[in-house]
């Protein structure tokens, strides 16, 4: 929930396919699917819950070809509206210069059976670089209308990863949301992940913003989480 307007941002899907890659003798690399499904004890967008604090499950099938990619997916949320389904598109590019790697790119918000139109687009830039063991990045997102308030809005980010040993990894999040209709707010959240194999993965993180004050959505809680990849 950001002032009045209930976002979210994960996936949903189950789907007992393999990531596919079809070879050609010439040209880019062929197209690669991959799949995830994602199981949580809360579904935090931002620092915000949009599930009122209940578990959430996530899916997502991501195509990759050439440095441009598109995904869809899909999650439940529980919306003060009465809205408990979202589905996510988006598309970009990812170049690498200068020793960085960017992410140019578009995201669509949809929400399904909403009785109030909250559809959102977004469009992103965003940069990391790898330093040893620690990979540091940093993304901007802008849209025109923010969920539904005819006003823009301006997401900032700073983040970074820490490959502590093996499989094992720690990372974190600073970032400050600008709401053109509404209160601004600054969020963060840092925790360990750890690979089980090569399609499992799990996530213990800490989530919290500076404005507990706009309800127990924006309050700091710990969320557990499971990943399958496929």
């Amino acid at each position: 929930m950001k002032n009045g307007f209930v976002i979210s941002k994960i996936t949903l899907l189950i789907a007992p396919f393999a990531a596919v890659t079809i070879a050609h003798a010439d040209g880019p690399a062929a197209p690669v699917v991959a799949f995830d499904l994602t199981g949580a004890s809360n579904y935090i967008f931002r620092g915000v819950s949009q599930t009122e604090n209940d578990p959430a499950v996530f899916g997502e099938i991501k195509a990759d070809y050439d440095r441009f990619y598109a995904t869809v997916g899909s999650e439940n949320v529980d919306f003060h509206n009465g809205t408990k389904a979202e589905y996510d598109v988006s598309a970009g590019w990812t170049p690498s210069a200068v020793g960085f790697n960017f992410d140019l790119g578009a995201i669509r918000y949809g929400y399904i059976n909403s009785p109030k139109h909250i559809d959102t687009e977004e469009v992103k830039l965003a940069a990391w670089h790898p330093v040893g063991p620690v990979t540091v990045g940093a993304a901007v997102f802008f849209t025109p209308n923010y969920f539904g308030s005819h006003e823009g809005g301006t997401y900032v980010e700073g983040n970074a990863a820490y490959t502590i040993w093996g499989h094992l990894s720690a990372s974190g999040a600073l970032g400050r949301q600008y709401i053109n209709a509404g209160q601004d707010y600054t969020t963060w959240n840092i925790g360990p992940g750890y690979a089980i194999s090569k399609h499992f993965a799990v996530d213990l993180r800490y989530y919290d913003t500076d404005e507990h004050r706009l309800g127990k959505l924006y309050n700091s809680r710990f969320v557990a989480s499971l990943r399958l990849s496929i």
